[in-house]
């Protein structure tokens, strides 16, 4: 007898506790799909800039790496990351993400250009976590002000579960 795996068990559990919510409550059957966002900006190659970030602009990243440091107790890290991603809650928007982390660079968008072109790499990460075999993402052209204003790129992290 073949075994299931944790993942494949998972993802049961949840189609069950969605459908016993559309047998409670019929209406629920018509809701969209869940879908959670996040966004964060990402540097890469700068190591030796973590702390003088945090002193000129008074941000604290949310993660932040050093070349060498294991990577969840295995592999090394091989270079260093700074991350802020926005603490908005997975209820808000993409763009509501996005205007957090524009708003807190802002002040300081002069010097992040500066660190950005000293370093290996720079982007914005947009992550959508959905239930949705398709997700979709879509985000206004005001809040890609942040990837303008920094001359940076974007990189797309999506899980369907």
């Amino acid at each position: 007898m073949a075994s299931i795996s944790a993942t494949v068990r998972r993802r049961i559990k949840r189609y069950v506790r969605r459908r016993e919510k559309m047998v409670r409550n019929p209406a629920f059957e018509g809701t969209p799909r869940l879908y959670r966002f996040d966004a964060a900006l990402r540097i890469a190659g700068g190591g030796h800039y973590h702390d003088s970030i945090a002193q000129i602009t008074g941000l604290s990243p949310t993660q932040a790496y050093r070349k060498g440091e294991r990577r969840f107790g295995k592999t090394p890290w091989l270079e260093d990351i700074w991350i802020l991603a926005s603490p908005l809650d997975g209820e808000a928007d993409i763009d509501m993400h996005l205007d957090w982390l524009w708003n807190a660079i802002a002040p300081h968008k002069e010097y992040f250009r500066e660190l950005i072109s000293q370093t290996t790499s720079a982007h914005v990460v947009l992550g959508c976590f959905s239930e949705s075999p398709y997700p979709f993402l879509s985000v206004k052209s005001e809040s890609l002000r942040l990837l303008r204003e920094l001359e940076i790129g974007v990189a797309f992290n999506f899980t369907c579960v």
